[in-house]
């Protein structure tokens, strides 16, 4: 089999690798809502934060992995997945908030975070807010531009911002297309799943776009300098949504962070090089002592 049609497979989900996996789905009530939650693995708690429009599933493959040595929660963020949708002005704070009252739901005092994209930004705002709660932060391709002094803290070009709201399987298509360097990742199946993952978060979505585009939730690059959890700031070498440069500005703000670019790899990582993704974080993970800059080969 060749390496195309074994992405194809990890990241169409198969439902017989995730019960191989044992994971549990989990609800947990916060706020009077429902969140939905994937479990696997014992030990210190790591949380997995998904990006704009997904859910718990954009962590399929690393889940079984990271269990391995660790207690392991793919969360569908309030607004997403199987989670509850209330009608509320989202952005990252609000996440935030939430995740911190989940991991308090669930009995859980500190983890360390995994997010990609707004996941990430939803990480570091909860190293900013609830610095108590966070081990240590893994932030890959984050999409904080304010956090690290950017003046454009939405994507400048017109057309990309409106396919981030794709509604039709065309608009998916071409969407997924930029989050993927490997374009043949982008099958009908994912499109379809995907379409159907952004259609019921679209209130979210939206919302969360234009919270972001007038500043709320977000992270100054002076409250970046105080994040004091160990971090480590993973980007895919062709991210053509979030410009890898922002990469080094993230690793400039954030003291003592650790840098790693992922080759062949767009804005998903987790999704596209899962194997080179799973050992880099596991080995941030569980390490000790100071932090220096890398290139994932």
């Amino acid at each position: 089999m060749d390496s195309f049609k074994r992405l194809a497979i990890v990241f169409t989900f198969c439902i017989t690798v995730v019960q191989a996996q044992n994971i549990v789905q989990k609800d947990a009530t916060v706020l009077g809502f429902k969140l939905h939650y994937e479990e696997a693995g014992r030990g210190p708690v790591v949380v997995l934060l998904h990006g704009l429009g997904g859910d718990g599933s954009r962590w399929a493959p690393n889940i079984g992995p990271l269990s391995r040595e660790f207690r392991v929660i793919a969360l569908d963020q309030i607004g997403f997945g199987q989670s509850d949708k209330p009608l509320a002005n989202y952005h990252t704070g609000m996440l935030s908030e939430f995740l911190a009252r989940f991991l308090a739901t669930i009995g859980v005092s500190k983890a360390s975070l995994v997010g990609n994209s707004m996941g990430a930004s939803v990480a570091l705002y909860t190293a900013v807010h609830y610095p108590q709660l966070v081990d240590r932060l893994v932030l890959a391709d984050c999409a904080c531009q304010r956090a690290v002094g950017a003046k454009t803290p939405v994507p400048t070009d017109s057309h990309q911002r409106d396919l981030q709201n794709s509604v039709t399987s065309e608009e998916t298509r071409d969407y997924f297309r930029t989050l993927f360097h490997n374009k043949n990742l982008v099958t009908d199946k994912v499109v379809e799943d995907n379409l159907i993952l952004r259609l019921k978060s679209a209130f979210a979505i939206s919302k969360i776009q234009e919270s972001g585009a007038k500043g709320l939730g977000s992270i100054s690059q002076e409250e970046a300098r105080k994040v004091n959890a160990p971090t480590l700031i993973i980007w895919g070498k062709f991210d053509a949504l979030d410009d890898p440069a922002l990469a080094d500005l993230l690793a400039q703000t954030i003291p003592g962070s650790r840098k790693v670019l992922i080759d062949d790899s767009g804005h998903m990582p987790q999704l596209e090089k899962p194997v080179e993704f799973n050992r880099i974080v596991m080995e941030f993970l569980k390490q000790q002592g100071s932090l220096t800059s890398e290139r994932a080969q």
